[in-house]
Protein backbone atom coordinates (compact mmCIF):
# COMPACT_ATOMS: atom_id res chain seq x y z
CA UNK A 1 0.00 0.00 0.00
CA UNK A 2 2.87 2.42 1.32
CA UNK A 3 4.59 2.00 -2.31
CA UNK A 4 1.35 2.71 -4.40
CA UNK A 5 0.49 5.87 -2.36
CA UNK A 6 4.57 6.73 -3.07
CA UNK A 7 3.71 6.44 -6.51
CA UNK A 8 2.47 9.99 -8.12
CA UNK A 9 1.48 8.33 -11.42
CA UNK A 10 -0.62 6.19 -9.46
CA UNK A 11 -2.17 9.00 -7.46
CA UNK A 12 -3.03 11.25 -10.18
CA UNK A 13 -4.13 7.87 -12.71
CA UNK A 14 -6.55 7.25 -9.45
CA UNK A 15 -7.50 10.77 -9.22
CA UNK A 16 -8.83 11.21 -12.85
CA UNK A 17 -10.25 7.66 -13.01
CA UNK A 18 -12.33 8.37 -9.61
CA UNK A 19 -13.41 12.21 -10.75
CA UNK A 20 -14.43 10.95 -13.89
CA UNK A 21 -16.59 8.98 -12.30
CA UNK A 22 -17.73 10.92 -8.89
CA UNK A 23 -18.22 14.05 -10.01
CA UNK A 24 -15.54 15.23 -6.98
CA UNK A 25 -16.49 16.77 -4.51
CA UNK A 26 -20.07 18.16 -3.82
CA UNK A 27 -18.88 21.09 -2.03
CA UNK A 28 -15.87 23.34 -1.10
CA UNK A 29 -13.88 22.14 -4.20
CA UNK A 30 -12.43 25.39 -4.63
CA UNK A 31 -11.22 25.04 -1.34
CA UNK A 32 -9.97 21.86 -0.82
CA UNK A 33 -8.17 21.89 -3.65
CA UNK A 34 -6.53 25.09 -2.95
CA UNK A 35 -5.47 23.86 0.69
CA UNK A 36 -4.63 20.41 -0.95
CA UNK A 37 -2.27 22.70 -3.42
CA UNK A 38 -0.20 24.31 -0.85
CA UNK A 39 0.20 21.28 1.04
CA UNK A 40 1.23 19.77 -1.43
CA UNK A 41 3.71 22.39 -2.54
CA UNK A 42 5.28 22.53 0.96
CA UNK A 43 5.59 18.75 1.51
CA UNK A 44 7.39 18.09 -1.85
CA UNK A 45 10.08 20.92 -1.34
CA UNK A 46 10.43 20.39 2.53
CA UNK A 47 13.89 18.46 2.22
CA UNK A 48 15.34 20.90 -0.68
CA UNK A 49 18.13 22.74 0.53
CA UNK A 50 18.31 25.95 -0.62
CA UNK A 51 21.79 26.43 -0.41
CA UNK A 52 23.21 26.96 -4.05
CA UNK A 53 26.59 26.85 -5.73
CA UNK A 54 25.08 29.15 -8.16
CA UNK A 55 28.81 29.67 -10.83
CA UNK A 56 28.32 25.71 -10.40
CA UNK A 57 24.91 25.28 -11.82
CA UNK A 58 24.37 28.43 -13.50
CA UNK A 59 25.02 26.15 -16.84
CA UNK A 60 22.12 24.11 -16.24
CA UNK A 61 19.74 26.94 -14.64
CA UNK A 62 19.94 28.59 -17.75
CA UNK A 63 19.28 25.77 -19.92
CA UNK A 64 16.04 24.63 -17.91
CA UNK A 65 14.73 28.46 -17.79
CA UNK A 66 15.24 28.65 -21.42
CA UNK A 67 13.76 24.83 -22.17
CA UNK A 68 10.90 25.77 -19.67
CA UNK A 69 9.76 29.09 -19.76
CA UNK A 70 11.39 30.10 -23.44
CA UNK A 71 10.73 27.20 -25.46
CA UNK A 72 7.83 25.83 -23.65
CA UNK A 73 5.69 28.50 -22.64
CA UNK A 74 5.89 30.33 -26.28
CA UNK A 75 4.82 27.01 -27.95
CA UNK A 76 1.89 26.80 -25.56
CA UNK A 77 1.30 30.49 -25.79
CA UNK A 78 0.97 29.67 -29.99
CA UNK A 79 -1.65 26.75 -29.39
CA UNK A 80 -3.56 29.26 -26.99
CA UNK A 81 -4.55 31.14 -30.07
CA UNK A 82 -5.00 28.21 -32.13
CA UNK A 83 -7.85 26.93 -29.64
CA UNK A 84 -9.14 30.88 -28.32
CA UNK A 85 -11.48 29.47 -26.27
CA UNK A 86 -9.12 28.40 -23.51
CA UNK A 87 -6.79 31.17 -24.00
CA UNK A 88 -6.71 32.02 -21.06
CA UNK A 89 -5.61 28.56 -19.39
CA UNK A 90 -3.39 28.33 -22.07
CA UNK A 91 -1.65 31.51 -20.56
CA UNK A 92 -1.77 30.07 -17.12
CA UNK A 93 -0.34 27.35 -18.09
CA UNK A 94 2.85 29.32 -19.61
CA UNK A 95 3.33 31.48 -17.25
CA UNK A 96 3.52 29.05 -14.52
CA UNK A 97 6.76 26.94 -13.41
CA UNK A 98 7.53 23.19 -14.00
CA UNK A 99 6.26 20.43 -12.28
CA UNK A 100 7.84 20.05 -8.60
CA UNK A 101 7.32 16.11 -9.38
CA UNK A 102 10.31 16.82 -11.87
CA UNK A 103 12.77 15.86 -9.08
CA UNK A 104 11.99 12.98 -8.11
CA UNK A 105 10.96 11.90 -11.57
CA UNK A 106 14.42 13.05 -12.66
CA UNK A 107 15.70 10.32 -9.78
CA UNK A 108 13.51 7.44 -10.87
CA UNK A 109 14.65 7.59 -14.61
CA UNK A 110 18.15 7.93 -13.68
CA UNK A 111 18.98 11.36 -14.69
CA UNK A 112 20.83 14.04 -13.01
CA UNK A 113 18.99 14.93 -9.78
CA UNK A 114 20.95 17.59 -8.73
CA UNK A 115 21.29 19.66 -11.69
CA UNK A 116 17.24 19.10 -11.95
CA UNK A 117 17.20 19.89 -7.82
CA UNK A 118 18.73 23.42 -8.03
CA UNK A 119 17.07 24.30 -11.80
CA UNK A 120 13.81 23.76 -10.10
CA UNK A 121 14.62 26.23 -7.39
CA UNK A 122 15.73 28.72 -9.37
CA UNK A 123 12.70 28.45 -11.36
CA UNK A 124 10.17 29.08 -9.21
CA UNK A 125 12.03 32.03 -7.56
CA UNK A 126 11.49 33.64 -10.79
CA UNK A 127 8.21 32.32 -11.20
CA UNK A 128 7.55 35.35 -8.61
CA UNK A 129 8.25 37.55 -11.19
CA UNK A 130 7.13 35.51 -14.53
CA UNK A 131 4.07 34.68 -13.89
CA UNK A 132 2.19 37.71 -12.72
CA UNK A 133 4.17 39.47 -15.72
CA UNK A 134 3.07 36.64 -18.28
CA UNK A 135 -0.65 36.39 -17.48
CA UNK A 136 -0.73 40.69 -17.44
CA UNK A 137 0.93 41.13 -20.80
CA UNK A 138 -1.50 38.64 -22.32
CA UNK A 139 -4.83 39.00 -20.63
CA UNK A 140 -4.05 42.93 -19.35
CA UNK A 141 -7.63 44.14 -19.54
CA UNK A 142 -9.06 40.64 -18.15
CA UNK A 143 -6.60 40.09 -14.48
CA UNK A 144 -6.87 42.51 -11.62
CA UNK A 145 -3.04 42.65 -10.63
CA UNK A 146 -3.58 42.68 -7.20
CA UNK A 147 -5.84 39.30 -7.26
CA UNK A 148 -2.55 37.53 -9.17
CA UNK A 149 -0.37 38.80 -6.40
CA UNK A 150 -2.41 37.13 -3.85
CA UNK A 151 -1.93 33.78 -5.57
CA UNK A 152 1.39 33.73 -6.47
CA UNK A 153 1.52 34.40 -2.81
CA UNK A 154 -0.40 32.15 -1.30
CA UNK A 155 0.73 29.22 -3.59
CA UNK A 156 4.25 29.94 -4.02
CA UNK A 157 5.86 32.27 -1.44
CA UNK A 158 3.57 30.62 1.37
CA UNK A 159 4.84 26.62 0.79
CA UNK A 160 8.15 28.05 0.41
CA UNK A 161 8.44 29.66 3.77
CA UNK A 162 6.74 26.91 4.97
CA UNK A 163 8.93 24.47 3.45
CA UNK A 164 11.60 25.86 5.65
CA UNK A 165 9.51 24.54 9.18
CA UNK A 166 9.55 20.92 8.17
CA UNK A 167 12.68 21.04 6.18
CA UNK A 168 14.95 18.09 8.07
CA UNK A 169 12.21 17.21 10.41
CA UNK A 170 10.27 14.73 8.39
CA UNK A 171 11.52 11.83 6.39
CA UNK A 172 11.34 12.45 2.87
CA UNK A 173 9.20 9.03 1.74
CA UNK A 174 6.83 10.25 4.05
CA UNK A 175 6.53 13.68 2.58
CA UNK A 176 6.47 12.48 -1.19
CA UNK A 177 3.18 10.40 0.21
CA UNK A 178 1.43 13.59 1.67
CA UNK A 179 2.35 15.19 -1.55
CA UNK A 180 1.12 12.76 -3.50
CA UNK A 181 -2.24 12.62 -1.57
CA UNK A 182 -2.53 16.02 -1.66
CA UNK A 183 -2.09 16.09 -5.75
CA UNK A 184 -4.73 13.60 -5.71
CA UNK A 185 -7.13 15.74 -3.93
CA UNK A 186 -6.43 18.58 -6.49
CA UNK A 187 -6.90 16.55 -9.60
CA UNK A 188 -10.00 14.99 -7.81
CA UNK A 189 -11.87 18.06 -7.89
CA UNK A 190 -11.04 19.52 -10.72
CA UNK A 191 -11.81 16.43 -13.27
CA UNK A 192 -14.56 15.78 -11.14
CA UNK A 193 -16.10 19.57 -11.70
CA UNK A 194 -15.40 19.26 -15.56
CA UNK A 195 -16.11 15.47 -16.49
CA UNK A 196 -18.67 16.69 -18.70
CA UNK A 197 -16.97 18.18 -20.53
CA UNK A 198 -15.04 14.77 -21.89
CA UNK A 199 -18.36 13.78 -22.39
CA UNK A 200 -19.90 16.39 -24.37
CA UNK A 201 -17.46 18.07 -26.28
CA UNK A 202 -15.47 15.58 -27.97
CA UNK A 203 -14.43 17.77 -31.15
CA UNK A 204 -12.88 20.08 -28.79
CA UNK A 205 -11.07 17.37 -26.55
CA UNK A 206 -9.48 16.15 -29.71
CA UNK A 207 -8.05 19.12 -31.08
CA UNK A 208 -6.58 19.84 -27.38
CA UNK A 209 -5.45 16.15 -27.08
CA UNK A 210 -3.37 16.16 -30.60
CA UNK A 211 -1.80 19.63 -29.33
CA UNK A 212 -0.80 17.72 -25.98
CA UNK A 213 0.38 15.32 -27.62
CA UNK A 214 2.53 17.65 -29.84
CA UNK A 215 3.60 19.62 -26.42
CA UNK A 216 4.39 16.86 -24.44
CA UNK A 217 5.56 14.22 -26.30
CA UNK A 218 6.98 16.30 -29.21
CA UNK A 219 8.84 18.60 -27.53
CA UNK A 220 10.02 15.86 -25.03
CA UNK A 221 11.28 14.01 -27.16
CA UNK A 222 13.36 16.25 -29.46
CA UNK A 223 14.43 17.56 -26.25
CA UNK A 224 16.44 14.36 -25.16
CA UNK A 225 17.74 13.57 -28.40
CA UNK A 226 19.18 16.40 -29.21
CA UNK A 227 20.77 16.22 -25.72
CA UNK A 228 21.79 13.21 -25.92
CA UNK A 229 23.91 13.82 -29.01
CA UNK A 230 25.29 16.76 -27.45
CA UNK A 231 25.89 15.45 -24.02
CA UNK A 232 25.18 12.83 -21.42
CA UNK A 233 22.01 10.48 -20.98
CA UNK A 234 21.71 11.99 -17.52
CA UNK A 235 20.97 15.22 -18.61
CA UNK A 236 18.90 14.47 -21.26
CA UNK A 237 16.40 13.28 -19.00
CA UNK A 238 16.35 16.32 -17.18
CA UNK A 239 15.79 18.52 -20.24
CA UNK A 240 12.88 15.79 -21.48
CA UNK A 241 11.26 16.64 -17.99
CA UNK A 242 12.13 20.59 -17.85
CA UNK A 243 10.58 21.01 -21.88
CA UNK A 244 7.33 18.97 -21.10
CA UNK A 245 6.26 19.84 -17.62
CA UNK A 246 4.64 22.66 -15.75
CA UNK A 247 3.10 22.18 -12.91
CA UNK A 248 -0.45 21.57 -14.08
CA UNK A 249 -1.77 21.25 -10.20
CA UNK A 250 -0.93 25.04 -9.91
CA UNK A 251 -2.35 25.93 -13.08
CA UNK A 252 -5.50 24.44 -12.73
CA UNK A 253 -6.35 26.46 -9.24
CA UNK A 254 -5.11 29.44 -10.80
CA UNK A 255 -7.04 29.20 -13.77
CA UNK A 256 -10.08 28.15 -12.64
CA UNK A 257 -9.94 30.97 -9.53
CA UNK A 258 -9.48 33.86 -11.92
CA UNK A 259 -11.41 32.25 -14.86
CA UNK A 260 -13.61 29.67 -13.99
CA UNK A 261 -13.49 25.85 -13.96
CA UNK A 262 -13.56 25.65 -18.01
CA UNK A 263 -10.05 27.51 -18.36
CA UNK A 264 -8.36 24.57 -16.22
CA UNK A 265 -9.52 21.83 -18.83
CA UNK A 266 -5.99 23.08 -21.00
CA UNK A 267 -4.15 21.91 -17.96
CA UNK A 268 -6.12 18.58 -17.09
CA UNK A 269 -5.46 17.44 -20.95
CA UNK A 270 -1.71 18.39 -20.28
CA UNK A 271 -1.67 16.69 -17.03
CA UNK A 272 -2.86 13.06 -18.42
CA UNK A 273 -0.27 13.34 -21.43
CA UNK A 274 2.52 14.04 -19.02
CA UNK A 275 1.58 10.63 -17.21
CA UNK A 276 1.58 9.14 -20.76
CA UNK A 277 4.80 10.80 -21.53
CA UNK A 278 6.78 9.30 -18.18
CA UNK A 279 5.12 6.03 -18.61
CA UNK A 280 6.65 5.82 -21.62
CA UNK A 281 9.90 6.95 -20.57
CA UNK A 282 10.19 4.69 -17.69
CA UNK A 283 9.30 1.67 -19.79
CA UNK A 284 11.68 3.03 -22.39
CA UNK A 285 9.59 3.29 -24.98
CA UNK A 286 10.88 6.68 -26.00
Amino acid sequence: MLKLLSSFSFAISLAIVLGIATGGFPKYDNEIATIALILAMTFSIANISFKIKLKEEAREMLIAFLLNYVLLSSIIILMGYLVKKYFEGFVVMAAAPPAIAVVPLTAVLRGDERHSLFSLIFLYLMSVILMPLIILIFLATEVKPVILLQNVALLILLPILLSRIFYGRIDASKAKIIANICFFFIVFSVIGKNRQFIFEDLSTLFILSILMTLRTFGIGSISKMVAEKIGSAEKAINYALFSSFKNEGFVMIIAFSLFGYSAAIPAIIALIFEMLWICCMEAKII
